[in-house]
């Protein structure tokens, strides 16, 4: 029963991929793969897989499919490292808010006396990208780590409080409110693969044991020191000429100079290589309360937009 297990694998891998699949005879099956994956599989969009050794064997312009073999892992490998996508409603109790104004003086924090009038409310929808991020770090002692980075695409930035908010869902459109102006998934893409950086460099650098660094440094230290201080030796000799002075310079500054790329090379082999894919992306559509609203001082007077996310009662600036 194995081959029928690795079938229905394939199948759905290739039809996830955008292909076709049909079965023409018992563990036989023609392929249609889109031209986007012409190089995974020698320049060819059409194959003939066979998920049964004796059926492979009785045609031999097939590809046998089984564990390990080239064709199934290469569509393995398709499978994990292509994001898959999803479309989420958050659902919301009440979509409404409480004194707006004070709300926004608290969102701004100013020192300065503030008169905030609120020219219009309405509820809106909101998008959320998540982008769910798998990274393998590569070491002497590898590890993976997954991580979800939320952009909310009204401001462009990431949102770290929404990303530890509990968020129940539906499937299927909850409101018929209008949606907000968004930045671009580009944009948001961007904006995630910074933060998963800066998070990844950190994950990285905690991995390495500073006492191991600490050791191997002084390790390549004291071998060059030791070898400076020979050559140095060399200048206490009767007789030398300027020429040979000059070379004896040279040899320590040359010296100098490889120890400290050698020790600069240390944390830089010690820390772990990263390779990171994106493994899913979600839409999270949250209704948001648009604020309009006049902000007097003393000296100024202006016109700005806030959002009230009804989720977590954030209100952040437009």
């Amino acid at each position: 029963m194995k081959h029928l297990d690795i079938s229905n694998l394939t199948t759905k891998i290739i039809e996830a991929m955008g292909g076709a699949v049909e079965f023409t005879e018992y563990a036989l099956a023609q392929v249609l793969l889109p031209e986007k994956y012409i190089s995974r599989f020698q320049g060819r969009t059409e194959m003939l897989l066979a998920f049964d050794y004796e059926v492979a064997e009785e045609n031999p312009g097939s590809d046998f499919v089984t564990f390990g073999s080239e064709v199934f892992e290469s569509l393995l490998d398709i499978a994990l490292t292509t994001p898959v996508s999803d479309v989420r409603y958050a659902i919301v109790d009440r979509i409404e808010i409480v004194n707006p104004e004070e709300r926004i003086r608290r969102t701004l924090g100013s020192s300065e006396r503030l008169d905030i009038k609120v020219l219009s409310e309405r509820p809106i929808m909101g998008i959320w990208a998540i982008f769910v991020f798998r990274t393998r770090f590569i070491s002497s002692e590898s590890f993976e780590d997954e991580r979800k980075v939320w952009v909310n695409m009204l401001t462009g930035n990431v949102d770290v409080a929404l990303a530890d908010f509990s968020v129940f869902f539906e499937r299927e459109p909850l409101h018929e409110f209008p949606y907000g102006l968004s930045c671009s998934f580009s944009d948001a893409y961007k904006t995630a693969s910074t933060h998963l950086s800066m998070l990844n460099t950190e994950i990285a650098d905690n991995a390495v044991s500073p006492l191991g660094i600490i050791r191997e440094t002084e390790r390549i230290q004291s071998y060059y020191e030791e070898l400076m201080d020979e050559n140095n030796r060399r200048l206490s000799r009767k007789g030398l000429t300027d020429e040979r002075k000059e070379d004896i310079h040279k040899k320590h500054e040359a010296l100098q100079l490889e120890m400290e790329r050698q020790i600069n090379e240390i944390k830089e082999n010690m820390i772990p290589k990263q390779i990171t894919h994106l493994a899913h992306g979600i839409t999270l559509h949250i209704p948001v309360i648009e604020l309009v609203c006049t902000i007097n001082t003393r000296h100024n007077s202006e016109q700005k937009v806030f959002y009230y996310e009804c989720l977590t009662k954030q209100v952040y600036p437009g």
